[in-house]
């Protein structure tokens, strides 16, 4: 049976389509106007009406980066109490409204304030999808929704740096900003029709609750945490070494992505690059990690737990000679010793390798192991991973 036909065949098949590209398009449009922002931020420091400096500047990112970590605290819980397409919904419209008022401020501290409250709302989308992902599908197909829901990310700062960076060419950063958030309302009236919370809302029958470790099609037992209070659920999170286990992974995979941020700063100093082409060249990366994650949700779901430990780490191991190869390439003993071409290639590899290991199993295993609290699971392990990443950003800055 091919797609279209099981389309108009298989309503379940027809309603998880419609649901992934719902969870699909409003994330895309949320991590645009994230985008918007930084795309738009030479533009602003060169705005003389602003007064805005690097410092200043900074402290906004800052505060964003906060906004995002109270965010993930606040909407986890939200997100598994209220419904995910409450909250869904409700982060598009806020971040709409705030990034909407980024453009009209002129102050600094405005610009803070409605940074942080758009990064609070940002962070409400993940928890979200987590939520719709275990109402809707079946454990054997969360691989491939997460793959599927991930490549958003990549794909809207695809989009943003290219679509977004072109038009700042040609009209002032407001209206720049301004687009961001009207393409968002535009997805949020959408989501308002067509996004369900459950099956049920379309008369499916519901996903049966199944422990985190029961693996088969027709489960016999329900959620261990089914009948838990968010406090319960916590205490239970905590005496798990599983939970600590992955914490500390997405701590550690936190830090290799965070690493492509310093990435246009080595192919400029290393290739000697204009700031714009190797903004350009290093583009490669989310190409990579966009291409990998949306296959590797769907290779995910075929194999046994004992296989995607062999497979994980096998990419990790490719991942770190990816890194070697950069270290060596910027060896400032043998200058030019490498060629682009030969970065570049790393650079995508590394990107091809290490974003399915940090994206798609701690997604999975939120909304396994995380039952009726993955939302709230899901957060907990990503304000893990952003503390480690602010924590290296300064010292990755300083021996930058």
């Amino acid at each position: 049976m091919n797609f279209t036909t099981r389309l108009k065949n298989d309503s379940r098949f027809y309603w998880g389509v419609i649901l992934l590209a719902c969870m699909y398009g409003g994330y895309a449009v949320v991590n645009i106007c994230r985008a918007t922002v930084i795309i738009a931020s030479p533009a602003m420091l060169d705005d003389p009406t602003l007064e805005l400096d690097k410092t200043a500047w900074g402290a906004i990112l800052g505060w964003g980066t906060a906004g995002t970590i109270t965010g993930k605290l606040v909407t986890g819980i939200m997100a598994d109490r209220l419904g995910g397409r409450k909250v869904f919904l409700f982060s598009l419209s806020l971040c709409m409204l705030t990034t909407g008022m980024f453009g009209i401020m002129s102050k600094s501290f405005f610009f803070t304030v409605a940074f942080f409250i758009s990064m609070v709302a940002k962070a409400g989308a993940w928890p979200s999808m987590a939520n719709l992902t275990g109402v809707w599908f079946p454990k054997s197909w969360r691989g491939r929704a997460w793959g599927i829901i991930s490549s958003s990310s990549m794909s809207s700062w695809i989009f943003a740096s290219l679509a977004l960076g072109s038009l700042l060419l040609v009209v002032p950063w407001r209206w720049l900003i301004a687009s961001s958030a009207i393409m968002t309302g535009a997805v949020a009236i959408l989501l308002y029709f067509y996004l369900r919370q459950s099956p049920s809302d379309v008369g499916l029958e519901t996903i049966p609750s199944a422990d985190g470790d029961d693996d088969s099609e027709h489960p016999q037992q329900s959620h261990h945490l089914d009948d838990s209070t968010v406090g319960e659920a916590l205490l239970n999170f905590l005496q798990s070494p599983r939970f600590w286990l992955i914490c500390f992974s997405i701590m550690c995979m936190n830090i290799l992505m965070v690493f492509q941020s310093f990435m246009p700063l080595f192919l400029k100093e290393t290739f000697d690059l204009s700031p714009g082409k190797a903004g350009i060249a290093s583009s490669v990366f989310p190409i990579g990690s966009m291409f990998s994650v949306l296959v590797g949700g769907f290779i995910f779901d075929q194999l046994t737990k004992k296989k995607r430990v062999y497979v994980l780490g096998g990419m990790m191991a490719l991942a770190t000679v990816c890194i070697l190869i950069l270290y060596l390439l910027h060896n400032p003993e043998t200058p030019g010793n490498g060629t682009l071409w030969v970065a570049l290639s790393a650079i995508m590899m590394f990107g091809l390798m290490i974003t399915p290991c940090y994206l798609i199993p701690m997604n999975v295993f939120s909304v396994d192991f995380g039952g009726k609290h993955c939302g709230f699971l899901v957060c907990l392990i990503d304000v893990a991973g952003y503390i480690a990443s602010m924590a290296f950003e300064f010292l990755g800055g300083e021996i930058a």
